[in-house]
């Protein structure tokens, strides 16, 4: 005797991911609590150092908790919705499947939709906020790339209200618009190709900083290091934009796959930038990375290059000492001088950019 809902094969398999896309959600939000304690911890003592980067540790604690809160928020709406579908309303004509379908847009869902959506936005505006703090002081003219930076950011917020407009009016969801145009490919595509772009940019940025910087610093060590970061940052983007993809391709083909990684993607948005939040606040990460070499240049221009730098506690300026006798009179009007404790006088000559500009523009003296 068979206790099989009397539905179509296709009809079980569409409530299967339904059902399978919860499930995986839980793992993705335990990821999000792991990250979350993590940065917590690390801030919150950052945070009882009382130093000049304060404010922005304080900011990044709230960000952290704000990221937490939607991620929480989007499980418990999304678990809600999945016991409505499966127990209370079991009986909805056409099954779990057509009810998830038809009723996208009830309150308990609509919890979810907009922390969805409001979780990418931070996402977003976190990864565009650290491009243009990287590049807003290149020595090229910023303005074009800055400018595109702030369209992608109003583009995510226009598509965003679009799509949850759409997915709020009464029996419509992404699957199924009452008359009106489907946004929900158009938001999705845009956000993945911002998350992409702004990623490349980042990396380039990086690459051709450590070209510049390689031979008038440290060498391999520092190369291998900006190396790390920047495959950091493609691993973080890799991760949204693997989960977009594996919703986005599924939902185009009209598959029911799409199911289970729409709901994903809600807690898979949230790992990368925590993950990156965490290892700034370790002093692996990029920006803490800029905050020591910009020791190495006696701050000559770090505060423009490091505004959103985590306090650094391993920052160490191990000058390389030369035979190179100049008059440090001289040197001094062309760069920065410092004494040291080893009786040796640096002077780091550095142009309008703040960059070293190669290994003869590092000079020292012995006094």
């Amino acid at each position: 005797m068979s206790y099989t809902p009397d539905e179509s094969p296709a009809q079980l398999y569409a409530e299967k991911t339904w059902l399978a896309g919860s499930i995986i959600t839980g793992v993705g939000y335990g990821v999000v609590l792991a990250l979350t304690w993590l940065c917590v911890q690390s801030l919150w003592h950052l945070t009882r150092l009382k130093d000049a980067d304060y404010t922005r540790n304080c900011f990044f604690l709230v960000y952290v908790c704000v990221m937490f809160t939607l991620g929480s928020l989007f499980l418990g709406s999304n678990s809600q919705f999945t016991q409505l579908a499966f127990i209370n309303d079991r009986n909805f004509p056409g099954g779990p499947n057509a009810w998830e379908v038809a009723m996208f847009s009830i309150s308990v869902d609509e919890i979810s939709n907009v922390s969805f959506v409001l979780a990418d936005w931070c996402s977003t505006a976190l990864m565009v906020w650290r491009c243009v703090i990287i590049y807003r002081d290149c020595g090229l003219c910023p303005w074009p790339i800055l400018v595109a930076l702030g369209t992608m950011l109003l583009g995510s917020f226009v598509f965003g209200i679009l799509f949850l407009y759409q997915i709020s009016s009464p029996l419509s969801s992404p699957y199924n618009t009452t008359g009106t145009v489907n946004f929900t490919l158009s938001y999705f595509f845009f956000e993945l190709a911002t998350n992409i772009i702004v990623s490349i940019l980042i990396v380039l940025r990086l690459y051709f900083y450590r070209l510049r910087t390689k031979n008038a610093l440290v060498g391999p060590g520092y190369v291998a290091e900006h190396t790390s970061i920047e495959s950091m940052i493609v691993e973080s983007a890799a991760i949204y934009s693997t989960f977009s993809l594996l919703f986005l391709i599924p939902f185009a083909i009209s598959s029911p796959v799409a199911n289970v990684f729409m709901q994903v993607l809600g807690e898979a948005q949230l790992i990368a930038p925590l993950l990156i939040i965490f290892r700034e606040t370790q002093g692996t990460g990029w920006i803490s990375s800029a905050l020591s070499m910009s020791s190495s240049r006696t701050a000559v221009q770090s505060a423009q290059f490091s505004d959103i730098e985590f306090t650094s506690r391993h920052m160490h300026n191990e000058g390389l000492k030369s035979t190179n006798h100049r008059d440090v009179s001289t040197t001094a009007e062309e760069g920065l001088v410092a004494d040291n404790a080893d009786g040796v006088v640096e002077v780091l000559r550095t142009d309008t950019s703040g960059l070293p500009q190669g290994p003869h523009d590092v000079v020292y003296n012995f006094t």
